[in-house]
């Protein structure tokens, strides 16, 4: 009856599993979102803005290449090809070139207003009698040129040529280096220049691949229309649709062959499919309720999460090779419950000190790590929970070992036997690993580079290249931000920023820059502009150069009679997002957090030292370099991780001392871990491999499981059988990790890759060396009788 009561309680347990995999599942969010691998800094303030910079138009930016057989089909194919993305869901706004909107748009915004941008040096504006003829004779020249009829039309009211001068800039600033045709944005070498915005996220791989889709059809739609087109983009989107592939075949492929790898080992090893199968509940009871932790933590699991949960197949396993190979060679009187009750001790030391290690992570500043860290302690607990209470009763009472499974724990237990006796021989094992560890760590460089998260496609990224060498010729990840609490004080920053580069770039310092200030001014400047003519008198004097050079004054008394007005309101950035210029400028601005607003300065081959120089004493002013910002942050992130390393071993060697109370003990239990994890990496770093922060994250890993080789070696002192059935355990677990984290390290991605690289080598190197902890183990108490 109690049998039957065991497994009734037993199915109950997998069926609630099997619930909460199937809601785990359906609701299951998986991200490839890199900015879940972004630390936090020291410089907190920087750490916001790279957060909210990630979020911005900036990244939803997206160009597009057109090129056709000649340039009227390249112009018909880019027309083709932008009206098909203005119509899809995805897509917020598309530009190709200065269309009559945009026209419209620029006169109705600034004629009105030109005198508000007539001079940018309000303060030192003081033009001479000649400058103003001097402007007078270009009013004639122009009033004879091709843009006679529109220049005799604004004449009366701006003799200056304020607003045609503003438009000219307007033009520089919002064409660069690009040519105009039909309305069409052209490259010097005759391609079509199509720019557009995306309205998810292009860290969203859902809505990544929907926009690349839709310009798959667009580009099908324009060669159906007019031949051979081709295409070539630049966009943060397809770099996430590529990451994601990369991650999810590597889930695929990890999980798979992970667990064909340790089905094979437990039909060797047991020959009993029931063995099997009690280890697919264990690894699926831990790998559910892990994902789930983590989905109602997050809200959604980074695919590198995820990858690394498959490992789990290594870790879960581990307690039910303990739990059956003790049971089949030593089975207890007490039948299953028994046998797996007397190593639980064991399995709980086990299993507490691998999360006392992983728990730290749980409070790193990176969201990925402490995805990472929910997820395997939760599955590590409830694993092994399934083991000690799910498992016994679909266990046999009366197991019958294989003749090899036997065989093998003899001779383990013979080799064991003999190397505890030669004391000396098993001291060369952790002497070798001592000298390994001492020569590589003297050689131990740590390189702090956001790189090693992700190997970009060098076929997109040299594409992505020269998309913006052929049209923006900026750097990326480079550019100077202004930010304040209001536009008009970011605007006022962002004019004395303009100010500053300027200066620079004339130094050499810089070799070009693009800003928000060619559209817009601050409200304070725009006014003093207009007050700037006033000072100088502009509508008096302007007269009389116009006479002087053959006018008839009368007819710009409207030009005196404006400038004698009040001035017109000021061009705000809200007015001007709003209107067809508005794509012109989105990526300039910046939402940051706690209602502040900034604006962005892109730049090109700047000296950053000589350019934050300039920009010194700006209060709400900021250089961003993309490259610089990341390794200063991950530089701290790899600092504190191995500070928490010290911590989380000082807690696991309290909790292995709470266990044992005898210093002898816990030392015995606890130095081959630590030992293994350093010859680990410096095995890492004398094989010439970089190493980087995710290495730090699999020391502790290392140290975390591999503590579990020396606990189970000091447990089995009091094992009626000896230590010979715990050996075998653990090289079944050793297999079953190091299969696990071998194909981490084989992965496309570089953080997967470190990890299962230091972490299957730190797993090897614990099993080999968790013999030597009968070095520090006297002779072996009685064991008490079953």
């Amino acid at each position: 009856m109690d049998k039957v009561r065991e497994r009734g309680l037993a199915v109950l347990a997998i069926l609630a599993v099997a619930g909460l995999g199937a809601w785990t599942f359906a609701n299951l969010e998986v991200t490839t979102e890199i900015t879940h691998f972004l630390p936090e800094t020291e410089d907190a303030e920087l750490a916001r803005i790279a957060g909210d910079l990630s979020r911005s138009d900036l990244n939803r930016s997206i160009t597009l290449l057109v090129h056709a057989a000649d340039e009227p089909t390249t112009l018909a194919a880019a027309a083709t090809l932008a009206a098909q993305l203005e119509a899809h869901e995805q897509v917020a706004w598309v530009r190709r070139g200065a269309g009559e909107d945009v026209n419209e748009a620029f006169y109705r915004l600034y004629f009105e207003r030109r005198l508000l941008f007539a001079t940018d040096d309000p303060e030192g504006y003081a033009p001479s009698d000649e400058d103003l003829r001097a402007a007078a004779r270009e009013l004639r020249t122009r009033l004879v040129s091709t843009t006679g009829p529109f220049v005799r039309r604004i004449a009366p009211r701006d003799p200056l040529l304020a607003f045609p001068g503003h438009l000219e800039r307007l033009r520089d600033a919002q064409q660069g280096s690009l040519r105009v045709v039909d309305g069409q944005l052209l490259t010097a070498d005759g391609r079509a220049v199509i720019f557009l915005s995306m309205r998810g996220s292009p860290f969203d791989t859902v809505a990544a691949r929907a926009l690349a889709a839709a310009i798959e059809a667009a580009l099908a739609a324009a060669r159906g229309a007019h031949g051979e087109v081709a295409l070539e983009q630049s966009g943060l989107h397809r770099f996430t649709i590529a990451s994601e592939a990369s991650i999810r075949g590597d889930v695929v492929r990890i999980s798979t062959v992970s667990s064909i790898g340790v089905m094979l080992l437990f039909l060797i090893v047991f020959r009993s499919p029931r063995y099997l199968a009690l280890g697919g509940v264990a690894l699926g009871a831990g790998l559910v309720a892990g994902l789930a932790a983590t989905q109602l933590a997050f809200g959604r699991v980074h695919g590198m999460s995820l990858a690394f949960g498959a490992t789990l197949i290594g870790v879960a396993i581990d307690y039910v090779a303990h739990a059956v190979n003790h049971h089949t060679l030593t089975p207890s009187a007490r039948g299953p419950f028994g046998s797996v009750r007397e190593i639980t001790p064991g399995l709980a030391l086990g299993a507490a000190t691998t999360v006392a290690g992983l728990v730290g992570l749980a409070w790193t500043s990176i969201p990925g790590i402490r995805e990472l860290a929910v997820l395997t302690s939760v599955g590590v607990i409830v694993a092994l929970l399934a083991t000690r209470y799910v498992l016994p009763p679909f266990m046999p009472a009366r197991p019958t070992p294989t003749a090899w499974h036997r065989a093998v724990a003899d001779r383990l237990g013979v080799w064991l036997a003999r190397l505890r006796g030669a004391r000396v021989r098993l001291a060369a094992l952790p002497a070798l690993a001592l000298v390994i560890a001492a020569l590589g760590l003297a050689r131990l460089e740590w390189v702090d580079d956001v790189g090693v998260l992700a190997q970009l496609d060098e076929g997109l990224l040299a594409q992505d290249e020269r998309v913006r060498e052929a049209v923006s010729r900026m750097d990326g990840g480079r550019f100077v931000i202004a930010w304040g609490a209001t536009e008009e004080e970011a605007l006022a920053r962002n004019d004395e920023v303009y100010a500053r580069l300027v200066a620079a770039e004339a130094a050499g310092e810089l070799a070009s820059f693009r800003s928000l200030h060619s559209f817009l001014w601050s409200a304070a400047r725009q006014r003093a502009s207009f007050e700037a003519l006033r000072r100088a008198r502009v509508g008096e004097r302007m007269g009389a150069a116009l006479v002087a050079e053959g006018f008839v004054a009368e007819g710009f008394a409207p030009f005196a009679e404006e400038l004698a007005g009040a001035p017109p309101a000021p061009l705000t950035f809200e007015e001007l997002a709003a209107s067809p210029i508005g794509s012109l400028v989105s990526s300039f601005h910046v939402e940051l957090g706690g209602g502040r607003v900034a604006f962005l300065t892109l730049t090109r081959g700047a000296d950053l030292d000589a350019v934050e120089a300039r920009l010194a004493g700006l209060d709400g002013v900021r250089l961003f370099d993309q490259g610089r910002f990341m390794t200063a942050a991950y530089r701290q992130f790899r600092t504190r991780t191995l500070e928490m390393i010290g911590l989380g071993l000082a807690g696991v060697f309290l909790l292995v001392l709470a266990r044992y109370r005898a210093l002898g003990l816990a030392l015995a239990a606890f130095l081959p871990a630590v030992l293994a994890a350093a010859s680990a990496l410096g095995l890492v770093v004398l094989a010439g491999f970089p190493v980087n922060l995710l290495h730090v994250v699999g020391l502790l890993l290392v140290l975390s499981m591999g503590v579990d080789y020396g606990v189970f070696m000091v447990e089995s002192r009091t094992h009626p059988e000896g230590p010979a059935p715990t050996l075998v355990s653990l090289v079944l677990a050793c297999l079953s990790t190091v299969l696990s984290f071998g194909l981490l390290a084989m992965s496309e991605n570089p953080a997967l890759r470190a990890l299962g690289l230091i972490a299957g080598l730190g797993v090897l190197f614990s099993l080999l060396l968790a013999p030597t902890a009968w070095l520090l183990l006297g002779d072996p108490p009685e064991a008490p009788r079953r």
